[in-house]
């Protein structure tokens, strides 16, 4: 083995043993204090929301959802076939999330 041989050996082994020792903990130390995602309103789909209104004969009304901690008001409609069957839905009652709207801040829902 010549000199040059031995000098990348030597180089090789301090990269890795620096790495270990000095890179990955720092790594690892900035890496605690990354935050989760936040979530998105599409994640409320198949969640449970608390009416804030009384849905009108149309089916209409808002509703209350926790997303991440923060409440949020949507407009709802009422599923076609709860709607079929005459259902109604009352303030305080909880309803299933069905599909969200995110565009226009709209959501559909049947009763629980």
């Amino acid at each position: 083995m010549g000199g040059g041989a031995l000098l990348f050996i030597a180089a090789l082994g301090v990269g890795i043993i620096f790495e270990r020792v000095v890179a990955t903990p720092i790594w690892n130390l900035v890496f605690r204090f990354a935050s989760k995602p936040a979530l998105m309103l599409e994640s409320v789909v198949d969640d449970e929301g608390t009416a804030v209104t009384s849905f009108d004969k149309n089916g209409q009304g808002l509703i209350a959802v926790d997303l991440d901690g923060q409440v949020v008001q949507l407009l709802a409609t009422l599923s076609s076939d709860d709607r079929a069957l005459g259902a109604a839905v009352r303030a305080g009652d909880r309803v299933r999330i069905a599909d969200v709207d995110t565009a226009r801040n709209r959501c559909t829902v049947a009763v629980i």
